[in-house]
């Protein structure tokens, strides 16, 4: 083999994932829906840490961190290629490298923190004092943490996130959100691999001096990880007893009537007998919610769920829609909240109506939109870019969080994609919200993981916020969300159901996030930042002198 052969293997051999690297994607890919395998998370990323540990250059270090984020994006967000395929109808050979794009940027912090792990890892020498050996994990953990806060990602997930069924550890999100449960695995993962690293490079025999050496680290961890479980238990049942005596509750019912595809309706039955299809189905089941005991205050139907933009009609067929749903309303004497479309100032709008019987409407317009799905980054200034890709809507936003009444309940209303902003709900809470309603369309994401990944990161703002959650959603899941975070009752995917909930109205209780915001993300990253940087310098100079 010729010298340029062998240089041209080598290259090719470092930009091959490492089988540890594939192993902590598959760990990763389980631990979120609809596997669930939450308690994986506390050592998936031990075989990535011990392939950085193995790479002979910054440059292979950086690749293998990509190749973890290709592996999670590609396992944890397969749905991503259902999305391209029924919403924006490419075909699946298309839609499955469109995937793999996405793939590529979709968990970035995995390479841009490799090389700070990979500087870490060189300077952990066996001498090290324990306690600088624990600052230097809890630096690279809150480094991790917020990196992972401050990176765009399109789906706004993070590790913590694999805590939404955990009841306990659920809880500490009302003090850092997600990313505080973040940075206690990166902590458990990176504290684990430093233990079994020394145990492993030893020269004595016995693993007493390793263990003494380490202890700083596994002490903070483990009494990090039961310091939480104590404090979510004991919040639980603080949470549980203030919600137990709540002076009201409000009874509703969230209509789920599995239409999520209109286009396939409509190039069956024509536009026309489509939207007839719809409000039929909409109007039936909600006739049948009214019958049940006890009787709701108020409906909701779905994102989308009308058809056509409301009280804007450019025709006559729309007029005498928008005609239907007001009689059906004032007929009825219940209030409909319902999402549609909106125009207004020359722009179309994701909406969600409040329509009361007395023919009063509110109107809430969505302000965070889904890119490449609800707006193209750049198609205002380059209409080229809409003509390339008219399935794309280019949808107007709205001013932001909104505090709108119905059954004299102050609500906080949230369309789809909101719901994964803290500090968007929380600014509607401060503003007087005592019921997040979210309406969403989860139907072009297919029927696994992304439903039930979708909820789980919703569970999280009620645990921030402590107050429930009603979730309406046109395909499921629907579902009622207590303070606590628990499901209190929901729907299944893809079935006609009618969600009929009591649902208890209280003031919420104090919580960090509520006085500060998101704010653990940002303070993690500037103190990792520091100490990392601290250390850097501290290392430089001692091999100076």
């Amino acid at each position: 083999m010729s010298l340029a052969q062998e240089n041209t293997t080598r290259i090719s051999l470092r930009l091959r994932p490492q089988l540890p690297v594939v192993l902590s994607g598959i760990a990763l890919t389980l631990v979120f829906a609809p596997w669930n395998l939450s308690f994986l998370v506390w050592i998936a990323l031990i075989p990535w840490l011990m392939a950085l540990k193995k790479c002979d250059s910054f440059r292979n270090t950086f690749i293998q961190g990509l190749w973890l984020g290709i592996f999670m994006s590609i396992g944890a967000f397969s749905w991503v290629a259902s999305v391209l395929h029924q919403y924006a109808g490419l075909p699946w050979v298309v839609s499955i490298a469109g995937l793999l794009v996405f793939s590529i940027g979709g968990q970035p912090q995995f390479a841009l923190s490799s090389i700070l792990i990979k500087k870490a890892q060189a300077h952990l020498s066996p001498t090290m004092r324990a306690g600088i050996v624990a600052l230097i994990c809890i630096g690279l953990s809150g480094f991790y943490a917020g990196l992972d806060w401050i990176l765009p990602k399109l789906f706004v997930d993070t590790l913590g996130h694999a805590f939404a069924h955990s009841p306990a550890l659920l809880q500490l999100a009302d003090i850092g959100g997600a990313h505080l449960l973040t940075f206690l695995i990166f902590l458990s993962n990176f504290s684990i691999w430093l233990l079994i690293e020394k145990l492993r490079s030893r020269t004595e025999p016995s693993a007493w001096p390793t263990l003494y050496e380490v202890g700083p680290v596994l002490a903070l961890l483990i009494g990090s990880i039961l310091g939480g479980i104590y404090y979510g238990q004991n919040r639980l049942i603080q949470v549980r007893e203030h919600t137990s005596r709540a002076d009201r509750h409000v009874q509703v019912a969230a209509i789920q009537a599995n239409i999520g595809d209109f286009d396939k309706i409509a190039s069956e039955r024509g536009v026309r007998g489509a939207a007839k299809k719809v409000l039929d189905t909409f109007f039936q089941l909600s006739d049948e919610a009214l019958k049940l005991t006890p009787k709701p205050d108020f409906l909701i139907w779905p994102e989308t769920s009308y058809p056509s933009t409301f009280r804007t009609p450019m025709s006559s067929d729309e007029f005498a829609r928008d005609q239907q749903v007001e009689t059906f309303v004032r007929t009825r004497g219940v209030p409909l909240l319902f999402g549609g479309y909106d125009q207004a100032h020359g722009k179309d709008y994701n909406a969600f109506f409040y329509l009361m019987p007395d023919g009063k409407v509110d109107i809430y317009r969505k302000s965070i939109l889904l890119m490449f799905g609800e707006y193209i980054p750049g198609a205002d200034s380059f209409p080229w870019i809409k003509q390339t890709f008219p399935m794309v809507g280019n949808f107007g936003r709205g001013p932001g969080p909104s505090v709108l009444e119905v059954a004299n309940v102050k609500t906080g209303p949230l369309i789809c994609y909101e719901v994964l902003f803290p500090n968007f709900v929380i600014d509607a809470v401060k503003k007087g919200s005592r019921l997040i309603v979210n309406v969403t369309n989860d139907s072009w994401f297919g029927p696994y993981g992304e439903p039930e990944l979708h909820l789980a990161l919703s569970l999280f703002r009620s645990v921030e916020t402590r107050i429930p959650q009603i979730r309406s959603t046109n395909t499921g899941i629907s579902a009622l969300i207590l303070p606590d975070g628990s499901l209190k009752q929901t729907t299944r995917i893809f079935t006609p159901e009618i969600l009929n909930v009591s649902i208890p109205i209280v003031e919420p209780m104090p919580t960090l996030m509520m006085k500060w915001g998101d704010w653990f993300g940002p303070t993690a990253l500037s103190f990792g930042v520091l100490i990392l940087v601290f250390f850097e310098f501290y290392f430089k100079r001692k091999k100076l002198t």
